[in-house]
């Protein structure tokens, strides 16, 4: 598929993401908790319900009775320095023991789908992976999918499917929707990142972002442009906020999206990599440039990925300032921005030319 059939293909694919210019994700895209405001029904005003409690409760006792035997298993078998096979084994039961416990209380399950998750529980851990695995990872993968961001950043093949949640929000905005159409004047500032995993151990990652859709001149194609680079961010089931400052091991500093004038809807991914030896490598002295490829780095660095998410821009006034101001350059022209297809919505969709009539 050559440069002009893809870039056709990618607005076409546009019809999938319908309404403004920014998409809010579903709720619970963020690990903070907050107070609960459930109130439990009134008892002794329905036979069935406050009979349907006592089977509850009397199923939640027993199984925090044999959760409590299997953390005493636990304990003996780390005690006595059993294989790892069989400690990850009793952590397995206790952690679906605890699950069990817990999975019909009424308050549980309405905290949940207020997207008010207690992370320190096993119950709400469970069920924010499950909340993840449906509805928001479907919409990614058919987003990097039908737009080409994979496999024009990396073999799909080799990447499978991402094990964590990378919710990317602009300074002062909600979290966008993987292939939102966010203005380059949205973006000036550096993107707030989190990274929503599901194991209990530390680990170190590196985020990349990176532009899919350079222009090459000398090639009459596109390539890839590194925006940022930052590795050794550490994350885990309970720290899923990226903190990046001046202590961080910043490989390449922040630059905004600046798609060229004449150039047609750029790409722009983000996407999180767990480091080598199960992410407790750290990656220091890394030789990188703006215009490596990531193929190359990944390879290089035995990263992998486990998150992903992008967003798409296309020039507007702001963002020559950005090549004056910041790249000190000209900014470029490619000629005429891209005619736009009367036929077609800004939502992408296809306009129904008798609508109304």
């Amino acid at each position: 598929m050559n440069a002009a059939s893809r870039a056709l293909a990618l607005s076409q694919v546009g019809r999938h993401i319908a309404g403004s210019r920014v998409l809010a994700l579903s709720r619970a895209q963020t690990a903070t908790r907050r107070q609960s405001t459930y109130t439990r029904p009134a008892t002794g005003v329905n036979p069935a319900y406050d009979e349907a409690l006592k089977v509850i409760k009397s199923y939640s006792a027993r199984r925090l009775i044999e959760a409590k035997a299997a953390e005493e298993d636990l304990r003996k078998a780390q005690e006595s320095g059993a294989e790892a096979d069989k400690i990850a084994a009793l952590k397995k039961r206790l952690f679906d023991l605890e699950v069990d416990a817990e999975i019909n209380d009424s308050e549980v399950l309405w905290n949940a789908r207020q997207g008010n998750y207690d992370l320190n529980r096993p119950v709400y851990q469970y069920l924010k992976e499950r909340e993840w695995l449906g509805r928001p990872l479907k919409v990614l993968m058919q987003r990097v999918l039908q737009m080409f961001v994979l496999p024009d950043m990396l073999d799909p093949r080799d990447v499978g499917t991402p094990e964590s949640q990378l919710n990317v929000s602009m300074q002062g905005s909600s979290v966008f929707e993987p292939g939102s159409i966010v203005d380059p004047a949205a973006a000036l500032q550096q993107p707030e990142v989190e990274l929503v995993t599901f194991h209990d151990d530390t680990r170190h990652h590196t985020l990349i972002m990176v532009d899919l859709d350079e222009p090459f001149e000398e090639q009459q194609t596109f390539r890839e442009q590194f925006h940022w680079v930052v590795a050794d961010l550490p994350f885990s089931r309970m720290q899923s906020r990226a903190v990046i400052d001046e202590n961080s091991n910043v490989l390449l500093p922040y630059i905004p999206p600046h798609p060229a004038k004449g150039s047609p809807m750029h790409r722009y991914v983000l996407a999180m990599f767990e480091q080598g030896e199960g992410g407790q490598e750290k990656l220091e002295g890394a030789d990188v440039s703006r215009d490596m490829v990531v193929r190359d780095f990944v390879s290089q660095h035995k990263l992998r990925l486990v998150g992903i998410s992008f967003f798409r821009s296309s020039w507007e006034e702001s963002v020559d300032d950005v090549y004056r101001n910041v790249l000190k350059t000209d900014p470029p022209n490619f000629g005429p921005m891209p005619s736009e297809r009367k036929d077609i919505g800004p939502d992408g969709r296809k306009i129904n030319p008798f609508e109304n009539y």
